[in-house]
């Protein structure tokens, strides 16, 4: 027994170092989509803004961004949470209430997050849906599967089945006329939606943006909650891989890493290209229910295929090298989140620089890529001073009830 408790632990450091890297990585894919979302046509694709390398900038955030990098940080958390309950047994701690402090932590900061930066969070949603992890601790590894796997499959089941039914109406003229209306006010309420939105926004003074956001995130509660069964899909999966060892013996699984890179990428890329054409070239309704299937579907596909080309490039040692300073922030990965809304607060509210609308796609992405860059530079200044990020420090003392 104690021969094999250094390789454990050994294991789990190294792991943890590639996915502090796939963390940076989708960090900054998370940030990419999130800041697009505040330029002229809002999130991506709803509303064309009649320029070629912005139009094109957009479908190619559709294609490899939005929904992919949600997705994975869901997977990163559930394999977090196999971490948490490997070192608790080691420690001879009780995960519940230790995981049940961490959720709640979680749960103020992604509450204060959203009145005071941006509505948009998404710790908030997963620490509502994190503490239903606990449930599912001591499942079987194939049991754990086949949960996520029934729950993933199930939102692309109900998408379908709607999708279905709608083409179905289509055919019978009088539903047909009603769905044309119904179309056209959705596309009208966006555009309004959004005007309305870009005037408040880029003029509000703090306390009306806080009330706004508030607000704005209970308007779109009940949205968010649809995504609940893919989220804890693939916290579950994360769950079943960090169980299985996978990541602790990376090398001994680079074959499978292979497969799931060559038919995540293969079959979600070409998947979503499809997807896309019928979102552009199908009316309103139809088209954006087509386009959840970039999160019931394509997003789990993409993101696990994008997570495991970086395991494979991480182990290559040139591209090891070029990757490795993808983990600084991804170390401090709550605190770079939090600190790009504050970059967005900065940028587009009326109490800042008031560009809401103002700033194009191509503009946008290049503010996200020398943000990133900085938040690299100063992630490891910090990180050779201190042990962990600020908000990272907040959480975990909260976690363990002491200061950390």
């Amino acid at each position: 027994m104690k021969s094999n408790q250094p390789a454990l632990s050994i294991a789990i450091h190294e792991r943890i170092e590639i996915l502090d890297v796939i963390r940076g990585f989708a960090l900054f894919g998370i940030f990419t989509i999130n800041i697009a979302s505040f330029t002229p046509g809002g999130p991506p694709g709803f509303v064309a803004s009649g320029d070629v390398l912005n139009n094109w900038l957009t479908q190619l955030l559709l294609l490899l961004v939005e929904s992919k990098f949600f997705t994975l940080f869901s997977f990163l958390f559930g394999l977090g949470f196999a971490i948490q309950m490997i070192r608790a047994e080691q420690r001879g701690n009780r995960i519940i209430p230790q995981f049940s402090r961490r959720m709640l932590g979680l749960a103020v900061i992604g509450f204060l997050h959203i009145i005071l930066l941006w509505d948009g969070d998404i710790l908030l949603l997963y620490a509502m849906v994190g503490i239903l992890l606990l449930m599912f601790r001591k499942l079987k590894k194939s049991t754990l599967l086949r949960w996520a796997l029934l729950l993933l499959g199930c939102m692309t089941l109900l998408v379908t089945f709607c999708l279905i039914s709608v083409t179905a109406l289509r055919l019978f003229t009088s539903f047909d006329a009603t769905l044309a209306q119904a179309d056209a006010s959705f596309i009208e309420m966006f555009r309004e939606g959004q005007q309305e939105s870009i005037g408040v926004i880029s003029k509000g003074t703090f306390f009306q943006l806080a009330n706004e956001r508030l607000q704005s995130y209970i308007d779109v509660f009940p949205l968010l909650l649809s995504r609940i069964p893919t989220v804890l899909g693939m916290f579950l999966l994360g769950l079943y891989t960090g169980k299985t060892g996978i990541v602790q013996n990376v090398d001994k699984y680079m074959p499978l890493f292979r497969k799931i890179a060559k038919w995540g990428l293969g079959i979600g890329i070409p998947l979503n290209v499809i997807t896309l054409l019928f979102f552009h070239y199908t009316p309103a309704i139809t088209g954006v229910l087509f386009l959840f299937y970039n999160q019931t579907l394509m997003g789990p596909l993409i993101s696990l295929g994008l997570a495991s080309s970086l395991v494979l490039l991480c182990r290559h040692s040139r591209w090891g090298r070029i990757l490795a300073p993808l983990a600084y922030p991804g170390r401090m990965a709550l605190t770079n989140y939090v600190c790009q809304s504050v970059v967005y607060s900065i940028l587009f509210y009326g109490y800042g620089l008031g560009l809401y609308g103002q700033v194009q796609t191509w503009q946008a992405l290049l503010i996200a890529i020398v943000v990133y860059v900085l938040q690299i530079g100063i992630s490891r200044w910090w990180l050779q001073r201190f042990r962990m990020g600020p908000l990272e420090r907040v959480w975990r003392s909260v976690t363990y009830s002491r200061i950390q």
